[in-house]
């Protein structure tokens, strides 16, 4: 037995002395042809390898991946059902991107940005009858795919798939909370009248799609921004931006406008072949004090669409979230807040058939934990809406009350 095992490492040992003898003399062989190869050649091999390796960028292009897994459990009641769903939330969803800069001057640089989002069970398209959303087919998305000039005196001009001017205008908030998700988690679920919760609160309505687009953003300039964007066939916008700290006080605002001629085949409206036209104006605004944390953040707007039939249909929104961003860990922040806003006939402007009006109230709270270490938020919120539906006008006008719609949220977002 001893044997055995001693002449099976001995035979282990002479493989292991031969190798080393071979690597020995591969290594003398090669260092001996290194030392022959010229300058050229040895440039030449070395090109030859890079071709074969991959690499960050290239020597002039730089090449930056980044992106965010953001995942989270809903339990919701809608008065009728009940049930928990785990979702991509649609608030700030899971992406991946490639960004890369080349420099041309000291004043002058160009690049790309490419954004992938990944929309497996996305939060806006989970709804009462489907747990999933999107099929697997549709799970991939293009957020964006630019390319652009940018310039520390003139600015930048960006073009191709991307965002329009007023992008997230409406979502400002320096106290970071995530407790506007809810807007976005609502979306698909049935009310006890028929159509969504989305429709009745259209996210789209506050906020602006991304398309094919050329946009051109001015430098800073006393900390305002004005950008302005045209594409689509038929859609343009500007809007306006500011950020700057005074004293102890930091603020941050924004306000838009939005023209869509054209929005069939959109996701600006649900029902895109209901309207022929829509514009709006919206903005938000949002205020810290540094020292204590304390904030508040608020956002608002109007809309008029014009139908097939040529018929106008106004509506509006507001919503306000004041709330507390403070160190309280040594693992990062903690930021708590509680948000009211209210939404008057979205329902009625050619998203839901038949309605001639809407009326719906939310409230809630959040609380978003953060570990800068691991780049990590863990959150928890709480939501609710109720509200009402009218159809008919006149005295043939009927006003239905919907059963109230609440919802806790937990999840987790990391970047990377």
């Amino acid at each position: 037995m001893t044997g055995g095992i001693f002449n099976k490492t001995s035979a282990f040992a002479l493989v292991a002395a031969a190798g080393l003898m071979m690597g020995g003399l591969t290594f003398a062989t090669t260092s001996a042809k290194a030392a022959d190869l010229g300058a050229d050649d040895l440039e030449a091999r070395v090109a030859e390898l890079e071709a074969t390796t991959v690499h960050k960028g290239n020597r002039k292009v730089s090449l930056e991946i980044s992106g965010q897994v953001n995942r989270a459990l809903v339990a919701w009641d809608d008065g009728v059902n009940s049930d928990a769903n785990i979702v991509d939330n649609d608030q700030s969803s899971t992406r991946f991107r490639m960004k890369g800069t080349g420099t041309i001057s000291s004043d002058l640089k160009a690049g790309f940005l490419i954004e992938i989002g990944v929309n497996d069970a996305l939060s806006s398209a989970v709804s009462s009858a489907n747990d999933e959303g999107a099929g697997e087919d549709n799970v991939y998305k293009t957020r964006q795919a630019n390319v652009f000039f940018e310039s520390k005196t003139f600015g930048r001009i960006t073009l191709g798939q991307g965002s329009p001017a007023t992008d997230d205008l409406a979502l400002i908030n320096l106290g970071g909370s995530l407790t506007d998700a809810g807007t976005y988690f609502n979306s698909g679920f049935t009310t006890s009248a028929g159509g969504t919760w989305g429709d009745l609160t259209n996210s789209s309505f506050y906020d602006s799609s991304r398309g094919d687009f050329v946009r051109y953003d001015t430098p800073a300039l006393y900390g305002f921004i004005l950008s302005a964007a045209w594409g689509e066939n038929d859609v343009w916008d500007i809007a306006l931006r500011f950020q700057k700290q005074f004293a102890d006080f930091r603020v941050a605002a924004g306000v838009g406008y939005y023209y869509n001629g054209d929005p069939h085949g959109t996701n600006d409206l649900r029902n895109g072949a209901r309207a022929k036209k829509y514009d709006k104006v919206f903005g938000s605004a949002s205020v810290m004090h540094v020292p204590t944390g304390l904030f508040v953040s608020g956002s608002a707007g109007g809309m008029t669409t014009t139908d097939a039939s040529g018929v106008e249909h106004d509506s509006s929104f507001w919503y306000i979230n004041p709330g507390i961003t403070k160190r309280f860990m040594d693992y990062g922040a903690t930021t708590v807040s509680v948000e009211f806003g209210q939404y008057e006939d979205i329902g009625a402007v050619g998203v839901v058939g038949g309605l001639t009006g809407s009326n719906v109230d939310r409230y809630g709270f959040g609380i978003v934990q953060a570990f800068d270490g691991a780049a990590l938020e863990v959150y928890a919120q709480y939501h609710h809406y109720e509200g009402d539906v009218t159809t008919g006008v006149g005295q043939a006008a009927r006003t239905v009350d919907l059963e109230e719609w609440d919802a806790v949220v937990t999840g987790m977002k990391l970047k990377f």
